[in-house]
């Protein structure tokens, strides 16, 4: 499954429940998906906690990013996904 930041959550992609959001649908995917900031800069810690880093949450012992791609992301929010995924406990891949 591909989700298309801009194009999925065109009104907001930058908030809390944005991310809860995001999550869900994640969660819901039996298998591989690709999450594509194309054209985006999110820099919200809480839009990615949500979304990625509370994965943990859901399944500790599953390896998300082994399932989960995140392309074209801007560099600042690479770093800031992978601060809050670490702070989480969530290793990324």
């Amino acid at each position: 499954m591909k989700i298309i930041i801009k194009t999925e959550f065109s009104n907001d992609y930058t908030t809390r429940i944005a991310g809860e959001q995001l999550r869900h649908l994640l969660t819901k995917c039996s298998g591989e998906s690709e999450v594509d900031f194309s054209e985006v800069k999110i820099a919200s810690a809480s839009f990615f906690d949500e979304a990625f880093a509370k994965l943990i949450l859901e399944d500790p012992d599953k390896p998300w990013f082994n399932f989960i791609s995140v392309t074209n992301i801007h560099k600042m929010d690479d770093m800031l996904l992978t601060k809050v995924c670490i702070a989480r406990g969530l290793k990324r891949s």
